[in-house]
């Protein structure tokens, strides 16, 4: 992809970037109880290529993963790697019985770009929605609040374009293609503001089924000087009952470098009965939960120029479990930080993070 800028003339231009990442968890095992250590290293490229209106974008990982979580039940059970997008841009160099060596793209996309509008195609992030925890409109590439690395954020393998309308408003069209009809989502949204208000409407076909389709929308404004914003999706899946999903949030931002965030969060296809909970679609990606009903929050706080306190809450209303992330991050050289972390899990092991253990996180970042 990014070739043809390499050997254009020199109006063309190629940035690189990166990071180089260290992350050490600490922990039990849900099905059998042994304690367990993962360290997973990535070394992430980033190179942006520009032409004109032609553009490229690329983060290529390579990433070793080492532990004794690759002798738990978990793991042969259901296996290290996140879900895959359509696009086979991953591959496996090399494993072992307690490590595992992988190259493959994060992001990889090229396109044309301009004031007049935006299209692309290759692996990206279409970030539809205004929630922050849950997004019922983002269908394409789901959030999970409860992830271990809360700044990554899955991609999607899709031709998108955006085009301005007017001075504030705009029109999006995604297309996800997937091995077959059934699995394709082809969807368009519009956006426009009014008084200092976001709203948008969107709705298609999403993978499901050969007619399955969801209609939807979101807003954002302004209120009691933070934040509101909102969104609202009826699915038609047509393989069982339609449903809807709705999200609510309000975030606020104080003088003294504090930040709140609250949302709530239905799913209405989600379970009330923790017996039936479907942990398989929330292992492959495709839901953010397995209950109906959520609360979730952050807070941060500059404690100092270089250290920041953060801390995630997210709350299961149907069985009252919940997940409790804070973390403390240290800018201990340019570029450079240090975090360490807490994932606390609470409830009952029938509950869905009651079954959860509880985890320590260690990081070191460097960006270059």
């Amino acid at each position: 992809m990014v070739f043809p800028f390499l050997t254009s003339p020199a109006s063309a231009g190629v940035k690189a970037g990166g990071y180089l990442k260290n992350f050490w968890q600490y922990s039990h095992s849900a099905l059998d109880g042994r304690a367990y250590n993962l360290n997973t290293a990535r070394a992430r490229l980033t190179l942006d290529a520009e032409r004109s209106a032609l553009k490229a974008h690329v983060d290529f990982d390579q990433q070793i993963a080492a532990g004794s979580f690759f002798r738990t039940t978990e793991f042969r059970r259901f296996g290290y790697a996140p879900p895959k997008p359509w696009l086979d841009m991953e591959h496996t160099v090399s494993t072992g019985t307690t490590n595992g060596y992988g190259i493959g793209a994060y992001r990889a996309w090229i396109g044309l770009e301009d004031e007049r509008g935006v299209v692309r195609a290759g692996r990206q992030r279409i970030a539809w929605g205004t929630g922050k925890l849950w997004n019922p409109t983002d269908v394409l590439n789901p959030y999970d609040p409860t992830t271990v690395e809360r700044d990554e954020r899955r991609g999607v393998d899709a031709l998108y374009a955006r085009a301005g309308i007017g001075s504030l408003g705009q029109a999006e069209l995604a297309w996800a293609p997937g091995d077959d009809w059934a699995d394709h989502a082809l969807l368009a949204r519009g956006r426009a503001n009014w008084e200092g208000w976001d709203a948008a409407a969107m709705g298609g076909k999403i993978p499901g089924s050969t007619a399955s389709f969801v209609v939807g929308g979101d807003f954002a404004g302004a209120l009691l000087e933070g934040t509101a914003h909102g969104e609202i999706a009826w699915f038609s899946p047509e393989t069982r009952t339609p449903y809807w999903k709705a999200g609510l949030g309000y975030d606020y931002n104080f003088p003294s470098g504090t930040a709140i965030l609250v949302e709530v969060y239905h799913a209405g296809n989600g379970r009330t009965d923790r017996r039936r909970y479907d942990f398989a679609a929330l292992r492959a990606g495709t839901e953010q939960g397995v209950a109906q009903n959520y609360a979730g929050a952050t807070f941060s706080k500059d404690l100092h120029t270089l250290l920041k306190l953060e801390c995630a809450a997210v709350v299961n209303a149907d069985d009252g479990s919940t997940l409790a992330y804070p973390s403390l991050s240290w800018n201990a050289l340019p570029d450079l930080w240090l975090t360490a972390a807490w994932r606390r899990f609470g409830g009952d092991p029938l509950d869905e993070y009651g079954r959860q253990p509880n985890a320590a996180v260690l990081t070191a970042q460097y960006w270059f």
